[in-house]
């Protein structure tokens, strides 16, 4: 899983999670969701697809 915000800029990643794990799943084990202040300004945010959580600053689409 890479975690990068609307500037491409890598933030957050995971190595070593289990192929078969749903990366929605392996995102509720990243830094970035346990600790979005250290990644991500006030006013900052990541796009995610719609089987990610829909956050604040984690913005998935409507289905």
């Amino acid at each position: 899983v890479v975690i990068m915000p609307h500037n491409l800029r890598i933030i957050d990643y995971m190595i070593g999670v289990p192929g078969s794990l749903h990366d929605s799943t392996s995102f509720l084990h990243a830094q970035i969701f346990r600790h979005p202040q250290a990644f991500l300004s006030a006013n900052e945010w990541i796009w995610a697809d719609t089987a990610y959580p829909s956050l604040t600053w984690c913005v998935a689409p409507f289905e």
